[in-house]
């Protein structure tokens, strides 16, 4: 017998914080009263069980021993033979395909020593590059081959040859199963040429506009003193195909999906103490709203570079007290699933030697075996992570490509392409960013039209700049103002032709600063990680050095006296020290540009494709805003009109049509609709009807369409070309009260119809018999009057059914517009407003006062009167209202409402 404890938390005084998590969660536990749920010590469960009275002192004393011989066992990082189990050692665990038991493309490998591994890395990169320098130009040849030559060798010198053996099978598996891998990369893996070689990106690091460090990815001295493993990340549009070939290659028990702790994160534990405190409603969202900067921070920036960002840099300082309350709640596994994109690559059984268990994804239900290994616990003991990443902006360029049918650019071909093409950049200066990857956020879509990028080096600045640590500096940027330090050797390391200010955006400027000082340029990285994270007794040695080196280095180079020099070194010193917490990586500033860049070279180019494309891909995920916003932005950007719903033409998905500047949509993007249903209307489309009953009662047929399925396409006008809406739904009310009826009785008919039973029945004393519903229905339906909905109900119709108003009417005024959306988050409302004569829409804020004199729903016409262009408030860092200068909102002071035709001013 021994003691077993079912704790929920640690401490007694933790019950109030653990009934505070389950407050938000769905999860409840029934019959909990009078257990015990901390962890108690050994006098504690001493006086719990004698309390109980149902065991002695002496037996609660034995089973408490029993339990304390589990404390005997063996330690679990030794093995049976008294060696050390290696799996919890410090050392890299590098798996490889060269040990006898791999077979590729139909050929096993051979058992290789490390030295002839790293030998077979040579080769391969070898054959590669011979291939690749074809299309170099013979006088960068050297600086090519030179390149490759040092990377080669940083490789053989670390041991990391299979990693990159291991990637390169993978992805060409991958690919010739039809795997989709971006050609633009991300991260510090691009400006490693090899890499490129290998495949695993387009980008050229001799070509790139933005200068690339290798030594950012991978250098000698990070790996053997680190043990610090390099970390490719793949971007995939197809990562389950990736991910089959990585199994394919090591083998299914060498290669699985880690597992990944979902815990209470910064805001979420906020948002926890908040609640537990009753906190004041907009005092914990204005802090919450500043969580969300830390949170956007820590999202684009590097695993390596997340131990630098301090989210006491984005909450202001009166509420760092809140934040340090609610550390408590940091922390605390809620639960367990799959990794969004790390996997495990083991040499050894990852089954046996690990460990898998299952989890459910909480959304799609499916089950998935994953590695008892996380990421920190694989960083910590050197196991090797293989991140497959679904990245949507993937998959839609190669969707994009194949419906043009071209072969997709290379990214040395893409920077030939738009360099000067005012037509790509007009896409950014013009705000027509729908699907633009990195500039599609409405509030990023305006910065990006008052910084106009004109080139890729401004694009990637503008990418960097806009994260919430460069605040500080971004209007200088985004104003195009002159900015320098004034310091000639500085200056020149930080400017170039195409972004000429000296602003320090990239980790890599400072690194270059620091190698123009004498540090050798494998070292920079980690002096920048000393620097940021402030640790005095490495940072005041390299300060010295670096005021020595730099000051030497101006003194021969500019002719700058010794105590200019001096003083121009300690300037340069404290820039650094400054900046260093929020360097971006520029390669990974380079690669979200050249997404953004092919977005916007397509759109530019080939509009119709392109919207094609994603409005298919917007409306097979159900996000019917976007497809609205697309189809207004392509209108007003390329003239591009939505064709109609309307039977008989082809809906069953998006198709362009250049020749009459349309784009048909698709019923799927309707809510309740299906391919199926789409199918049936289009083979219906075909056959021809004399009228409206004739094809009701073949749609009726379907097994795909119901009563409610045909009210919708009724509501969206599909079949306005047998009859208004008005006389198709009035049709079908009295199709519910006659068809299939053969008999009525005399005493109580429909007399609405009385006319039409009594010339199609046969009549008796008490009933009409013999009702020919099929003759007197055709007949009621030629009679009917062709009655129109009101225009107001019509416009509510498309809104509900299609998510969106797509009737225009050019004659109208500009001024009148239908009432797309209501929110009020704040005290202000805001509507959404759609213009009835162009089919825009616009955000405009109405006053709280004003609003509750005459409020205005969703689904009303109103004549905008006065409308004031005004500056935005905010709060600033002292918590102060703020009306801004150069952010601007509508507001809307007067308006009057369209009801019946009639105008009710306000």
């Amino acid at each position: 017998m021994i003691v077993g404890m079912d704790s929920h938390f640690i401490y007694p005084e933790q019950e109030a914080e653990r009934n505070y998590m389950l407050a938000t969660n769905p999860t409840r536990y029934e019959d909990e009263d009078g257990w015990y749920m901390d962890y108690p010590d050994d006098e504690t469960t001493m006086n719990r069980f004698l309390k109980q009275d149902v065991f002695t002192r002496a037996q609660i004393q034995k089973a408490m021993d029993n339990t304390d011989l589990l404390l005997t066992f063996d330690d679990y990082d030794v093995l049976p033979d008294g060696t050390h189990n290696p799996i919890f050692s410090k050392d890299i665990k590098l798996p490889t395909l060269y040990d006898g038991e791999h077979i590729i493309d139909g050929v096993l490998l051979p058992k290789l020593t490390q030295d002839e591994r790293n030998k077979e890395y040579s080769k391969l990169i070898t054959r590669l590059f011979k291939e690749y320098v074809k299309d170099v130009p013979k006088e960068q040849y050297d600086e090519y081959f030179e390149g490759v030559k040092t990377e080669v060798q940083v490789i053989k010198d670390t041991n990391m040859s299979d990693y990159f053996l291991i990637d390169y099978y993978m992805v060409k598996r991958a690919i010739e199963k039809g795997g989709v891998l971006t050609n633009s990369g991300r991260g510090s893996s691009v400006g490693y040429f090899t890499n490129t070689l290998l495949g695993f990106s387009k980008v050229d690091r001799f070509q790139s506009p933005i200068k690339l460090y290798p030594e950012r990815f991978i250098s000698k001295s990070r790996i053997l003193e680190t043990k610090s493993l390099p970390d490719i990340d793949l971007n995939w549009g197809t990562p389950e195909i990736a991910a089959e070939a990585q199994e394919e290659i090591l083998g299914k028990d060498h290669a699985y999906p880690m597992i990944a702790f979902g815990t209470c994160k910064k805001k979420s534990a906020f948002k926890l103490y908040a609640r537990s405190q009753n906190m004041d409603f907009e005092l914990a969202n204005t802090i919450s709203t500043q969580i969300e900067k830390y949170d956007e921070a820590m999202k684009y920036a590097d695993d390596d570079e997340k131990d630098d960002i301090s989210i006491y840099d984005y909450v202001d300082e009166e509420y760092h007290s809140y934040i340090d309350a609610s550390k408590k709640y940091q922390g605390i596994i809620t639960d367990k699933k799959k990794a969004p994109c790390a996997y495990l690559l083991y040499a050894g059984s990852i089954r046996e030697e690990i460990g898998l268990i299952k989890c459910k994804s909480d959304t799609t239900k499916k089950e998935y075996m994953t590695a008892v290994i996380d990421g920190a616990i694989a960083e910590n003991y050197k196991f090797l992570k293989n991140d497959i990443l679904k990245v949507d902006v993937v998959l839609l360029v190669d969707m994009i490509y194949k419906r043009i049918g071209i072969t997709p650019h290379t990214v040395n071909r893409l920077m030939e392409l738009v360099k000067n093409d005012q037509a790509v950049w007009n896409i950014y200066a013009n705000g027509y960013t729908m699907g633009v990857n990195q500039v599609e956020k409405a509030s990023t879509t305006r910065k990006s039209m008052k910084y106009q990028p004109k080139n890729v080096s401004e694009l990637s600045a503008f990418i960097a700049a806009i994260r919430p640590a460069f605040k500080s500096m971004y209007s200088k940027l985004e104003n195009r103002e002159d900015f320098s330090y004034d310091i000639p050797a500085f200056d020149k390391i930080l400017q170039t032709e195409e972004l000429p200010q000296s602003f320090i955006l990239y980790q890599e400027q400072t690194m270059n600063t620091l190698n123009y000082a004498g540090f050798p340029i494998d070292e920079c990285y980690g002096i920048i990680k000393a620097i940021a994270k402030k640790h005095p007794e490495k940072v005041k040695p390299l300060k010295e050095r670096f005021i020595n080196g730099f000051r030497d280095k101006i003194m021969q180079d500019e002719g700058v006296s010794a105590e200019k020099a001096e003083e121009d070194s300690a300037r340069v010193w404290q820039i650094i020290s400054d900046s260093c917490g929020y360097g971006f990586n520029s390669a990974h500033a380079y690669c979200m540009a050249l997404d953004s860049l092919y977005n916007a070279y397509l759109k530019a180019h080939y509009p119709y494709e392109f919207y094609e494309v994603l409005l298919q891909t917007y409306s097979d995920k159900g996000k019917k805003d976007k497809v609205a916003e697309l189809k207004q932005e392509m209108n007003k950007a390329f003239g591009i009109r939505e064709g109609d719903f309307r039977f008989g033409l082809d809906n069953r998905k998006f198709v362009a049509d250049p020749d009459n500047h349309t784009i048909y949509p698709s019923l799927l993007s309707i809510k309740g609709l299906s391919q199926g249903c789409a199918n049936d209307l289009y083979s219906l489309g075909k056959k021809k009807f004399k009228n409206f009953y004739e094809l009701w009662k073949e749609l009726k047929k379907k097994k795909s369409l119901n009563s409610a399925k045909i009210n919708t396409l009724i509501e969206i006008g599909y079949f306005d070309d047998f009859g208004s809406i008005g006389k198709i739904k009035r049709f079908v009310e009295i199709l519910d009260k006659l068809y299939e009826r053969s008999q009525f009785s005399k005493t109580n008919p429909p007399k609405e119809f009385i006319s039409y039973i009594m010339k199609y029945s046969e009549a008796t004393d008490k009933q009409y018999r013999k009702f020919d519903y099929n003759t007197a229905l055709n007949e009621i339906w030629n009679d009917l009057d062709d009655v129109e909905i009101p225009f107001n109900e019509r416009l509510k119709y498309e809104l509900n059914n299609i998510g969106y108003v797509k009737t225009v009417m050019p004659d109208m005024l500009p001024d009148y517009a239908f009432v797309q959306e209501y929110e009020c988050k704040y005290k202000n409302p805001k509507l959404t407003l759609y213009r009835l004569c162009d089919g825009s829409t616009e955000v405009v804020k109405v006053r709280r006062k004003k609003y509750d004199e005459a409020p205005i729903n969703v689904g009303d016409i109103i004549k905008t009167l006065e409308c004031s262009d005004e500056g935005r408030w905010s709060k600033d860092a002292n918590g102060d209202w703020q009306q801004s200068q150069t952010d601007h909102e509508c507001i809307l002071k007067k308006w009057s409402f369209v009801r019946d035709n009639v105008t009710e001013g306000v």
